[in-house]
């Protein structure tokens, strides 16, 4: 892939990122304002158990299709492609049939034990009907992104959001559902008709594209199921493990809190506060980000392929480097105006409070997005499985220990020792196989200090305007500190570089 065509696809893939996270957000703001924070709250923790599942039929899938039409084609042997492609598939849909049918068959007993609410089960058989179309779509996404073709997968998840916000919209206008756990039904089944849609994009995408690109007679692939061994199950064994981990977290807070001494409502609030609205808003801008990362994997896989060390390094340091400056951007524009996004998407000041809370925490959590995926595409997805494994544990047995004692603030606190610890493990593994150096000033101080000053430049600039409507303010606050932030971190760094360089030329 060129530099060129590497970045139009990346913007590209961006613009469909930022159109899925802003919908999504709104999404997530309609259906707070037609269930409240505690159906928000029954909504995350239903999908906290779904995500498991999916984790189980998806999980390690995607990458290893990438790697292996990736190595396939760099090595001339575009004719195995199609065997490759079709033995995943045949994969994907037996592990997970089985899996939607253990769902719908333990529906009764997961809502009634883990979720302490039996009437939900419905919710959980309606998604279990998607799973094998998310499984064939993990298929097709790997195969896309290994021909450099990530724009099906983006189309098709596009078409996916806006079906599912239709249908969505559609139940609630035209049932009025009347108590929570109807309306957590009608969302879950416009949800599954969305990914049902998108499998019928993705394939006849799939169809041309495997027409395109491989021979009209092909051969037999040798070596799949050991690939998928190799590759996609260290991840699925332990993306499940995080997965459970991360589901039981999700269902022991609220029971912490419970303990704490809060109301089974104010406790369902408390968490669809968090993880249901604050949290989304924290990671609603590595959009810009996650697109860029996800085209990392097949370009730093190629160089690790043909040994060369120094694309590598080179790759690895311009990505760090991109997403440390992004983070330190938003996690100071969210701590100035955290208050202003709360309003604009839920109209709530707790959310914004959390949001501004939380801040800090932006420039690890986008740099950890960006890490992962290059340890990925350099053969070491078990060690950064591992450290999201240790994570999860460690995350579960603070939350048993310590929040039924301090309440949610304790809960913040392990969020934030959480965030610290698995991006360094992972930093520490990166710089290690890619021999990736961190410069204090360049890759920290630099794009910290232009944060600071563009938004605090925009907020004085922006002291005296009152805008009545949310969204425009938040657009605003949000343009205004970006092009101060670009202009100063573009400015400056370019004078740090001549002035490196000159001092390399006086000592020579």
């Amino acid at each position: 892939m060129t530099k060129k065509k590497f970045f139009l696809q990346g913007a590209l893939l961006t613009l469909v990122s930022l159109f899925l996270r802003i919908t999504n957000m709104g999404y997530r703001s309609y259906l707070s304002q037609q269930i409240g924070a505690k159906g928000m709250g029954l909504y995350q923790l239903i999908f906290s158990i779904f995500m498991l599942t999916v984790t189980l039929s998806t999980s390690g899938i995607s990458l290893a299709v990438t790697r292996m039409v990736t190595a396939a084609l760099a090595k001339g042997r575009g004719e195995t492609v199609r065997s490759v492609v079709a033995k995943c598939f045949g994969f994907c849909l037996t592990i997970s049939v089985c899996i939607a049918v253990g769902l719908f068959l333990t529906a009764d007993f997961a809502a009634g034990i883990f979720l302490g609410d039996p009437t939900a089960a419905p919710c959980l058989r309606i998604l279990g009907f998607g799973l094998p179309f998310m499984s064939m779509c993990t298929c097709m996404k790997g195969y896309f992104l290994a021909v450099d073709e990530s724009l099906s997968t983006a189309v098709s998840d596009a078409l996916e959001q806006i079906l599912t916000i239709g249908a969505t919209v559609f139940f609630f206008w035209k049932f009025a559902p009347q108590s929570i756990e109807s309306a957590c039904l009608a969302a879950m089944a416009a949800s599954t008709l969305g990914e049902a849609v998108s499998f019928a994009v993705s394939w006849c995408a799939y169809r041309r594209s495997i027409r395109r690109h491989t021979p009209k007679r092909g051969e037999k692939s040798s070596g799949v199921l050991r690939g998928l061994g190799h590759i996609a199950l260290p991840c699925t064994l332990s993306s499940a493990a995080r997965s459970l981990l991360n589901t039981g977290e999700n269902l022991l807070i609220p029971r912490e809190l419970q303990k704490y001494g809060l109301g089974y409502s104010a406790s369902l609030s408390q968490y669809g506060l968090l993880q249901g609205m604050a949290m989304p808003m924290l990671y609603f801008p590595s959009s810009f980000l996650t697109s860029f990362a996800s085209l990392l994997i097949p370009k730093i896989a190629k160089e690790r392929e043909l040994s060369h060390k120094n694309a590598v390094a080179y790759i690895s340091g311009r990505a760090v480097q991109a997403a440390l400056a992004f983070g330190m951007f938003f996690a100071a524009l969210f701590m100035a105006f955290g208050d202003s996004w709360g309003q604009a998407f839920y109209k709530s000041d707790s959310a914004g409070q959390y949001l501004r809370i939380l801040a800090p925490l932006v420039p690890l959590t986008y740099l950890d997005v960006v890490v992962d995926n290059l340890l990925k595409g350099l053969d070491e997805q078990f060690n950064s499985m591992k450290y999201n494994f240790t994570d999860s544990l460690i995350r579960v047995i603070l939350v048993l220990c310590f929040l039924r004692f301090f309440g949610m603030e304790s809960y913040v606190c392990i969020l934030f020792f959480s965030t610290i610890f698995n991006a360094s493990l992972s930093l520490h593994r990166l710089m290690k196989v890619s021999h990736l150096h961190i410069s204090v000033v360049q890759h920290i101080l630099l794009p910290m200090f232009c944060a600071v000053l563009a938004v605090g430049l925009s907020r004085l600039l922006l002291v005296n305007l009152v805008i009545s409507n949310r969204f425009l303010q938040v657009f605003i606050q949000t343009v205004t500190a970006g092009a101060l932030f670009a202009v100063s971190y573009l400015g400056i760094g370019q004078w740090v570089m001549q002035v490196k360089t000159s001092a390399l030329q006086t000592e020579k």
